[in-house]
């Protein structure tokens, strides 16, 4: 067996000397308490904060579209105008996933990471005044600019505790976090919202989050995969790592513009589904808020069990020498054109249950492409320039964010007295979206052949 094989599946201990922060500073600097072992017991507490972390980021997403109804009601407010506040969310997801990115590549994740959970707390409380469409607007475009960066840096952290080979599962689990925010937080927000109007909900999520930050405090380290221990040890050594490459040429390569492709199309349907299918349940299928809120978790639950058998193979494919063209790309890409054929299917059939059904599975399956996308645009990029390429991918892909409750606010209001013909057309045009995604994955990403002209387009770190 290849020697360097053998030592990417193990699990070195990188010396201190080697690690990145602990505390506040820049990246780079010795850790100033705490042994830092690549997959050992602190790597996943790491893990386990940031799936906690994650969690808290879509419920405070979700609670919006949970308690739409409410808040047309009590507002007024048309379909197209909710789908600006729900769009509105995005404006500034982009810019300042791809700013926080950069900035992730300078500065201790930990540090970066307690400051966007700190603005979701604060944003989260404006609305427990007298609030109005203007503060509500105002709220989740602070909001967004604070949330647009999180999957990039959390994705940042946790590769900094595994090697290349071993960042399946991680990833997985960091990626279905999200599903698990939902599965848990939508019935306890419906429930809240029914007993004690919408505005508990934004406080409730508001109260966890920042008690998340007082336990990141004191549990938050940065992991021994950086810069430094890329310089310093031959274990955490990829040909990649030892050259800076020029942005334009990473984010130009076909395997990051099929990830960033994918991962938008999958997307487009996550933003809907936080948004609108809440709405689509009471409106058009006549299901009760409560009822709504519980199946709303429906294809979050499908999208858990789907992300973490995804890992588990990428995982184990990768450890057993497949290509991660392979588990990457095509196996990823197949899973997400599957979804969005339920996407468009569940839009054509009559019968309750199996509409639940094929939007249960096909706005689910979806999802894995953010997973997959993430460590396809790690396994390309330099370990200093992980950050910004990931802000990058999270940049693009949620710009269907910005774009999608607009448009389908748009779609039903069009439709007027039948808002049925409405979300018809809204989930066709998702499903082709994302059958259109799952392509690309598919026909682009092929991670190994992108390194290599990556390494040979870069030029040596002095």
């Amino acid at each position: 067996m290849d020697q360097s094989a053998t030592r990417q599946r193990s699990a070195p201990d990188l010396p201190p000397a080697v690690t990145e922060p602990g505390g506040w500073g820049r990246a780079g600097r010795p850790a100033r308490s705490g042994a830092a072992t690549v997959g050992g017991t602190r790597a996943w507490v790491i893990t386990a904060m940031l799936m906690v972390l994650m969690m808290i980021n879509f419920a405070d997403k979700a609670v919006m579209g949970l308690a739409a109804t409410s808040i047309r009601a009590e507002f007024g407010l048309t379909a197209a105008q909710y789908g600006t506040i729900s769009s509105a969310f995005f404006l500034l997801f982009s810019i300042s996933a791809l700013v926080v990115g950069h900035l992730a590549d300078r500065f201790s994740t930990r540090k970066v990471l307690l400051v966007l959970a700190l603005i979701w707390s604060v944003a989260m409380l404006p609305v427990i005044g007298p609030a109005g469409f203007t503060v509500i607007l105002m709220s989740r475009v602070v909001l967004g600019a604070a949330e647009g960066p999180a999957f990039g840096v959390a994705q940042h952290a946790v590769f900094k505790w595994f090697t290349d080979a071993d960042r399946g599962m991680p990833t997985a689990l960091v990626s279905t976090a999200t599903s698990i925010g939902v599965i848990i937080g939508a019935p306890v927000l419906s429930w809240m919202i029914s007993a004690h109007g919408w505005r508990s909900a934004f406080v409730l999520v508001a109260v966890i989050g920042a008690a998340w930050c007082v336990v990141w405090l004191f549990v938050g380290r940065d992991g021994p995969v950086g810069v430094q221990a890329t310089a310093s040890t031959a274990d955490a050594v990829r040909p990649i790592d030892q050259v800076r490459v020029p942005l334009r040429k990473i984010l130009s390569s076909r395997t990051w513009l099929g990830a960033a492709l994918s991962a938008f199309a999958a997307y487009w349907s996550l933003a809907l589904l936080i948004s609108w299918v809440p709405a689509f349940l009471t409106d058009d299928l006549g299901y009760s808020k409560s009822a709504a809120g519980t199946l709303t978790a429906l294809p979050w639950l499908v999208g858990m069990i789907a992300l973490l058998a995804q890992g588990f193979a990428t995982q184990r494919m990768m450890r057993n020498g497949r290509s991660s063209s392979v588990a990457r790309g095509i196996m990823p890409g197949v899973i997400v054109v599957v979804g969005g054929v339920c996407i468009l299917a569940f839009g054509y059939v009559h019968a309750n249950a199996l509409i639940l059904l094929f939007m249960a599975l096909g706005l689910g399956l979806s999802g894995v492409a953010l997973a997959a996308g993430a460590t396809a645009c790690s396994e390309i990029s330099p370990v200093g320039q992980r950050g910004v390429v990931l802000g990058a991918f999270v940049g693009l892909y949620s710009l269907a964010g910005v774009i999608a409750p607009f448009v389908a606010g748009v779609l039903i209001d069009h439709a007027g007295v039948d808002p049925h013909s409405g979300y018809t057309v809204v989930f066709a045009l998702t499903g082709v979206i994302v059958v259109v995604g799952g392509v690309l994955a598919i026909a682009l990403i092929r991670p190994e052949r992108d390194t290599a002209r990556l390494i040979a387009a870069g030029s040596p770190i002095s």
